[in-house]
């Protein structure tokens, strides 16, 4: 997909020019600054998020770089999001196959953190990408020794574990759905059913990446 300039990432946009870099996010020690750093250095500059890290010339030059992204004017840095990685970034190919998996959680995470928060309406072209997202994104973030089955409006998805202890049907909209399988319980709204040996493994398991 070479238009990176989703709704999905319209709308994040505008959540961060209206909440501002203060913002809380639920994610832990960072902010709405901070969310928007990762995200733009991941799609553009993902040498930023190693260089700064190393010591000598190279880190020097990478936490200079930084500091002069963080100079900017927040609607300038949020512009810079807005226009996205472009369509030869591999991040943003990869992006559009899963979903924009990385959008639609992180938008939760800076959305979900404010006070009245709510679900938002559920809108055709948002859930296909969240259901999409959760089926690419399951096996990878749950580590659950039971026989999991997601059931959403849009179907179904069964992830088994060679030594399952019971089962579990885990109901939700796509949204939720995503927001759960990578561990996100204090704000995915679904329901869980499953018998005790399930609820136990759920317990005992992982999720998240």
């Amino acid at each position: 997909m070479g238009e990176t300039r989703t709704e999905e990432r319209e709308a994040f946009a505008a959540s961060f020019l209206s909440l501002g870099p203060e913002a809380p996010t639920i994610l832990p020690g960072w902010d709405a600054e901070d969310l928007l750093e990762h995200l733009v250095q991941r799609e553009s500059a993902p040498q930023l998020m190693l260089g700064a890290r190393l010591p000598g010339v190279l880190g020097r030059a990478a936490r200079e770089a930084q500091a002069r992204w963080r100079a900017l004017d927040w609607e300038e840095r949020v512009m810079g999001f807005r226009r996205g990685p472009g369509p030869l970034s591999p991040v943003g190919r990869l992006d559009a196959l899963s979903g924009q998996a990385e959008l639609l959680i992180h938008h939760e995470d800076l959305r979900r953190a404010q006070d009245g928060w709510e679900p938002r309406r559920s809108e055709p072209e948002r859930d296909r990408a969240a259901w999409r997202a959760t089926g690419l994104m399951a096996p990878l973030a749950m580590r659950i020794r039971a026989e999991v089955t997601l059931v959403s409006p849009l179907g179904g998805r069964r992830l088994g574990s060679r030594r399952a202890q019971g089962s579990l049907r885990v109901h939700g909209e796509p949204l939720e759905l995503l927001l759960w399988v990578t561990g996100r319980d204090e704000v995915a709204r679904v329901r869980i059913h499953g018998d005790e040996a399930a609820r136990r493994a759920l317990a005992e398991g992982r999720r998240g990446l």
